[in-house]
């Protein structure tokens, strides 16, 4: 399967999109929209692509209804893949805060966020990857993550999971967590409010990376969600209320 869905921000705050299924977008609030899976997936082989627009001085939050399940395809199917671009003009504020992504068994993802923001915006970027379904070790994820500000790079940053592959499993890569989280702040972001910018306590590590240009990047594995929901929204200066929102709290459904 095939589909894209495109999403502007015009100045005054007016939103124009076209979207295909299973890519469907649903305006939740004055300044917010949720991503709602119309069919299951994404299996193996599926393209599927957003692109968003925020003019000028526009604001603009993107969350998802639920956990994104990816499942294998048929035979010979390939990866299924799933790409954001993001432009943001000067002044423009995003808050990229979806749902978790679990790949299962055999499955594979090829996930890849673009961001270009101009003099004086900013984002805050949220992707986390569970690998499995409760008692499966999980299938194979790769991350692109870029972003650059202002016409100069900021960040290139790859992440590759394989529950299958006992090097990437073992000591020099997740060590056995299953559960992983990327945040980003680029531009005028603060740096999220932790005591130490490295830590290792049981179930849980983290590093957080000062960039080059305004921003930083902070990586966690854990091996219970709780505990990574908690320092990620630490670190993202963020309460522990329901972050669906009250339209779509009752499409909301556990981790698997």
């Amino acid at each position: 399967m095939k589909a894209a869905a495109e999403l502007e921000v015009d100045t005054g705050q007016r939103m124009r999109w076209r979207a295909e299924p299973p890519v469907v977008l649903r305006r939740t609030g004055p300044a917010q929209v949720h991503l709602v899976q119309a069919a299951g997936g994404p299996l193996g082989g599926d393209e599927l692509a957003l692109h968003l627009r925020l003019a000028p001085g526009t604001e603009l939050t993107v969350a998802t209804a639920a956990a994104s399940v990816v499942q294998p395809g048929r035979p010979g199917s390939g990866p299924a893949r799933w790409s954001v671009t993001v432009e943001l003009g000067e002044g423009a504020r995003l808050r990229w805060w979806p749902e978790p992504t679990v790949v299962c068994d055999r499955a594979e993802l090829h996930a890849s966020l673009r961001l270009r923001l101009a003099e004086g915006a900013a984002a805050l970027v949220r992707e986390e990857v569970q690998l499995g379904r409760h008692g499966q070790r999980g299938g194979r994820y790769r991350g692109e993550l870029a972003a650059d500000y202002a016409g100069q790079p900021l960040i290139r940053h790859t992440t590759v999971l394989d529950g299958a592959d006992p090097a990437l499993t073992g000591p020099g890569g997740t060590a056995g967590q299953r559960l992983l989280a990327t945040v980003l702040g680029a531009g005028g972001q603060p740096v999220p409010p932790l005591d130490e910018p490295v830590g290792d306590v049981a179930g849980l590590r983290w590093a957080r990376h000062e960039l080059a240009g305004p921003g930083w990047l902070l990586v966690a594995l854990a091996e219970e969600r709780a505990a990574l929901s908690s320092l990620v929204n630490t670190a993202a200066g963020v309460g522990h209320q329901n972050e669906t929102g009250p339209e779509l709290a009752g499409h909301t459904r556990k981790m698997c």
